[in-house]
């Protein structure tokens, strides 16, 4: 992990991503931090808000981690300033005070409530690490890059294995257009509310783990072979899980469907944002989305951004 000289960061000497862990607790953050190395990254701590800000400009992070509750400052008021100083910024609050739909207004990409699961948040720092590593531009005719316009009216479909559509990486490709109208924050938002549709899709759909199923073997360490396991089943293996996008008439619109039993999305469909009955993949897509509906069933999942600009 990066060292601390007369108070400055050691900046990393190689080019893996930066990932800022800002926590007081500093069992927590050695956790986190070693968890981030052995992922790859250049993990650099802070203890506190005033710390965190210089860190922050110096290293211009990938990711943020932030515990919204710290000694010298209020952790909301300090990831607006974040917020300020990169409008794109990837920030992930931990909280465990219930705020996390003000978080999320306040610029928080994505969040989870405490005590939580340490190989989920590991793994919501690579993708979100992933998705903010520049996408490459299309030069005009006289040579000048700019971003891709969308393209209106544009329908795309695709259908992916169960194996297959665990790699998330289909959604930069079908998002990417909407750069130059979302800008960078709110094409991360859009897709990480795909993103946990498609999770949702394969694990609750597909492979029907359960929600507790899930927390214990992530608490247990054994969630990949739990995942192996029910891919190994030639029935499961054998689903599918289809996207649909449509762009036009001033909205994005996705539609994830797979082919497990469903679930009584009504209670759920009812419940305030902020409400504990409400997953934290649901909440953070209806959050980033304008409408979040699900079919008879409850295989189907509808998101729908509207787009000002997008004929």
């Amino acid at each position: 992990m990066d060292t601390l000289l007369c108070g400055h960061p050691a900046p990393p000497t190689d080019d893996r991503p930066r990932v800022l862990v800002v926590d007081d607790e500093a069992p927590l953050r050695s956790l986190l931090g070693r968890a981030l190395e052995r992922e790859g990254f250049a993990v650099v701590e802070a203890t506190d808000a005033g710390t965190a800000v210089g860190r922050f400009r110096a290293l211009a992070p990938s990711v943020t981690v932030l515990d919204l509750v710290l000694p010298d400052r209020d952790g909301i008021s300090l990831l607006a300033e974040l917020k300020e100083l990169d409008p794109g910024a990837a920030v992930i609050v931990v909280t465990g005070r219930g705020d996390e739909e003000t978080a999320l207004r306040a610029g928080a990409v994505s969040f989870y409530r405490k005590p939580f699961l340490l190989p989920e948040l590991v793994q919501e720092v690579r993708r979100l690490a992933a998705w903010r590593v520049p996408a490459p531009r299309r030069a005009d005719a006289e040579g000048r890059v700019a971003d891709r316009a969308p393209s209106a009216g544009v329908t795309r479909r695709i259908s992916l294995s169960t194996a297959e559509a665990r790699d998330q990486s289909v959604i930069g490709a079908l998002t990417l257009p909407l750069r130059a109208l979302l800008g960078e924050a709110g094409l991360l938002g859009v897709r990480i509310g795909i993103g946990e549709m498609i999770t949702n899709a394969v694990e609750h759909g597909n492979l029907a783990i359960s929600a507790a199923e899930k927390e214990r073997a992530l608490a247990e360490g054994r969630f990949a072979a739990l995942v192996a396991s029910r891919l190994a089943v030639p029935a499961n293996a054998a689903k599918r899980v289809w996207i649909e996008s449509r762009t036009g008439g001033g909205e994005l619109r996705v539609t994830v469907r797979d082919e497990g039993a469903g679930f009584d999305w009504r209670a759920l469909a009812a419940a305030e944002p902020g409400a504990t009955l409400a997953g934290r993949g649901v909440l953070l897509a209806r959050f980033h989305f304008d409408e979040v509906s699900w079919n008879e069933r409850g295989n189907e999942v509808t998101l729908v951004k509207r787009i000002p600009g997008l004929g």
